[in-house]
């Protein structure tokens, strides 16, 4: 009983969050536009990247330290500080500190690898990839949530009272989590080793450390492909709208483009939330991640031909199914090819991998859209997600999935 209570609490921690992080997406632009901040198109692109980035340079230490001083501790620092975060960015007066603000939520964003290292410490091997699809369906209902509330709270009360309630929600959380999440992961191993052989917490050489675990870091890498591609998607999205539907840049449109990435978010939560925990059981986690690829392809491959509403939710629908396969059959195999004491350093790197997909993600659409001429880029993608199917097989001798894993203690 106290496992699942603490695994609904870590439900509702990601997704209130996620929920925080997403009121505050559908402001960035307005900063071009308000006279107080005068923001330059490049401006913006630092201030929506400046996150991803902090995540990507500090998320492997949040996660190793996770390992040494428990999940419980970083999960609450890290959601005090994103509720700081959001408060200075609420009440910010210069573009300056709003940057520095985004900056504080991208250091302080080490909730998700702590989250995921906390599923592990709870899951048995063959229930990891159902584990990891609960934190995946948090995600995405907060971040399907969020923007819409965000974007609501701004059009009303002002352009600051999104990242307020941010503040307040986050903040909330926080305080709830000090006293209901209760400790996961099991600190009598680290501290009966030698200090010798303890790696320190805050060590600048996470991917050194990672080495001991090839499996789990060549699935770190895919993660990063392949959240390149579903950021490229991402960004891609509305500009591929106002081609093939004839919609104009006016807030109709942002309220159509605002549906459709609901719906995106919607199906990718109920494909985590329910599919994975049948699809992985018989199965396993490399082919479900196979799975959802082919979806993914299938999906661009039909988006770039799209010419209709219709076809557009249908492309949509298989891509977000896709997407909901292979994020939590990729966390499962992370955590699944890591040793207990090092779920928070592996999960750190998959979630800095992810990070660094975010930045570079959008950088690729803004130039492949464009010089490929719309629907050639949909083929390019596609393509990027043939060669991660591909890749896979090359490292088939290292990642082992929870039936392999089952099969091997049997034996021993």
């Amino acid at each position: 009983m106290k496992r699942k209570s603490t695994i609904s609490i870590i439900f509702f921690t990601v997704f209130l969050d996620l929920l925080g992080f997403g009121l505050v997406l559908p402001l960035l632009p307005n900063y071009a536009s308000d006279p107080m901040f005068h923001a330059s198109t490049m401006e913006i692109g630092v201030l929506m990247g400046i996150y991803s980035l902090m995540q990507f340079l500090f998320a492997p230490l949040w996660g190793r330290l996770s390992d040494h001083i428990g999940r419980r501790p970083v999960l609450i620092i890290g959601l005090f500080g994103s509720a700081l975060s959001y408060l200075i960015y609420g009440l910010a007066e210069s573009l300056m500190v709003l940057i520095l603000s985004r900056a504080l939520a991208g250091f302080m964003g080490a909730n998700i690898a702590a989250a995921q290292a906390a599923m592990a410490d709870l899951t048995p091997p063959e229930k990891r990839a159902q584990a990891m699809g609960i934190i995946g369906a948090a995600f995405s209902l907060g971040f399907v949530l969020g923007p819409a509330m965000g974007g609501y709270l701004a059009s009303t009360y002002g352009i600051s009272a999104a990242p307020l309630a941010a503040a307040l929600i986050t903040g909330l959380n926080a305080v709830a989590a000090l006293f209901l999440l209760s400790e996961t992961r099991d600190l009598s191993t680290e501290q009966q080793q030698p200090l010798s052989k303890r790696a320190h917490p805050l060590s600048l050489h996470p991917w050194k450390q990672a080495r001991n675990y090839p499996g789990a870091l060549m699935v770190c890498l895919f993660m990063g492909l392949f959240i390149t591609l579903f950021a490229a998607f991402e960004m891609a999205l509305p500009l591929w709208t106002q081609i093939i539907m004839g919609w104009d840049s006016g807030s109709q449109t942002m309220a159509e483009n605002g549906h459709l990435f609901a719906f995106v978010g919607v199906v990718m939560a109920i494909v985590q939330g329910g599919i994975v925990r049948r699809l992985v059981p018989k199965i396993g986690e490399v082919r479900t991640a196979y799975s959802g690829l082919i979806c993914i392809a299938l999906g661009l491959m039909l988006l770039g031909q799209a010419s209709n509403y219709t076809t557009l939710l249908i492309a949509l629908g298989l891509a977000a199914t896709g997407a909901g396969l292979v994020h939590p059959a990729f966390s499962s195999l992370v955590s699944l090819n890591t040793d207990k004491d090092k779920q928070g350093l592996m999960m750190g790197l998959f979630q800095s991998m992810g990070a660094l997909g975010r930045v570079l993600g959008p950088l690729w659409a803004g130039i492949a859209f464009v010089s490929l001429k719309g629907n050639l880029f949909f083929v390019s993608a596609m393509g990027m997600t043939v060669l991660l199917g591909a890749l896979i097989p090359l490292s088939r001798d290292r990642i082992k999935d929870a039936r392999q894993i089952a099969a091997q203690d049997a034996k021993s």
